[in-house]
């Protein structure tokens, strides 16, 4: 590819020393889980976000699984969620033995269409779960506001809009849990698996804590350095901790992280001004600050325009297409083509283009004058 979609390579040069350090001093203190890291980074992250306390996760989709289990989703209960986005919001309902409920979507934002999420409650109904799309917030306010009315718990899905903002601030701290990923692809990403839950409440923090680390607190971990013998389990947790190396490695990005958001927010603004009048183009709702980890178009020729950007050595995708009610996986659960006609509009018509760090405003310009090609 000329232009792709990635280049983790490249990201780790321009940072090499920073990180080679981070690395190193975790391989000579030979603790690779349970050390000084992990909760160094906790609360760095939590600074940055702006929320009370964070837990740092083996993954973004444990962040949703620990993050439902510790707020008491299980079976005989309804998450409501939308369906164009990753299969782990959904699994993760599911793993907690819970139903997950479908609801249309905002075609401006393609968030969760809030008041399509009410009137899909039901008594079964236990937990609300929208998720922060390519980078745009839903509209976490009035859901907050939805579920303080019915009683519901919040879970935010900001795995792929770390540092976006509603009314200047940014989401991390304004549903009970809002679960972030750090895969290699996000704003800041890990080299492996890696994500955390972020809270106000330092009750549910410990809870998800236990649950991610084999049902106990992290003081009762055993050790070289502990003077504690034997194991104390208070719940039935799963082994989903982060690693040492991953805390260390994010510590050394986290401080390039406003500079990061920066790089694409320029580069979103020369895609929409490249490309006004090719397709429907992202919108930035007023009061909200996207973060942009894709530039996400939509236009009745997409297939075409995909084959002519392969073409040129330009990489794109339809992420997160078709939506996952029309999903072999979940097949079986009733719902059909027309079930969720606005998610299903967007689905067909929409295409990745190349956003991030390791591009230059040049390259922007490449793809779009490419897209303008393709599409004469």
């Amino acid at each position: 590819m000329k232009i792709a979609l990635y280049d983790h390579a490249k990201l780790y040069r321009e940072h090499r020393e920073e990180i080679d350090i981070a690395i190193a001093r975790v391989l000579e203190s030979g603790q690779f889980i349970w050390g000084q890291e992990v909760p160094a980074f906790e609360k760095e992250f939590a600074n940055w976000v702006g929320a009370r306390h964070a837990v740092s996760v083996g993954s973004g989709t444990a962040a949703l699984t620990t993050a439902l289990r510790a707020l008491g989703i299980g079976p005989g209960d309804e998450v409501i969620t939308v369906a164009n986005t990753d299969l782990a919001g959904s699994a993760a309902i599911r793993a907690a033995g819970a139903s997950v409920v479908w609801v249309d979507i905002d075609p401006e934002t393609r968030c969760i269409d809030t008041a399509a999420c009410e009137a899909a409650i039901t008594p079964r109904t236990r937990a609300l779960l929208p998720v922060d799309l390519y980078g745009h917030p839903a509209d976490v306010i009035e859901m907050r506001r939805i579920a303080d009315r019915h009683g519901l718990a919040l879970v935010e899905d900001a795995c792929i809009a770390l540092g976006a903002e509603i009314d200047g601030r940014r989401v991390g701290s304004l549903a009970d849990v809002t679960c972030f990923s750090f895969a290699p692809g996000k704003h800041l990403g890990a080299y492996g698996a890696a994500g955390a839950c972020t809270t106000q409440d330092a009750a549910l923090a410990e809870r998800i804590r236990k649950l991610m680390s084999d049902g106990q607190a992290r003081v009762r971990r055993y050790g070289p350095k502990s003077n504690v013998v034997g194991q104390h389990h208070e719940m039935e947790g799963y082994n989903q901790q982060m690693d040492e190396m991953q805390a260390a490695i994010l510590r050394a990005k986290l401080p390039h992280l406003d500079e990061t958001l920066a790089v694409r927010r320029a580069q979103a603004d020369r895609y929409t001004e490249r490309l006004a009048g090719l397709a429907d183009l992202p919108a930035e709702k007023t009061g909200y600050r996207h973060a942009w980890r894709n530039y996400v178009i939509e236009l009745d020729r997409r297939d075409a325009l995909a084959a002519h950007l392969f073409t040129q050595g330009i990489g794109c995708n339809g992420l997160y297409s078709p939506p996952l009610h029309l999903q072999p996986v979940y097949s079986g659960l009733g719902y059909v083509l027309g079930s969720l006609p606005r998610t299903e509009r967007s689905g067909s018509r929409l295409l990745g283009l190349p956003l991030g760090p390791h591009l230059s405003l040049h390259q922007i310009d490449m793809v779009a004058e490419e897209v303008r090609a393709g599409l004469s």
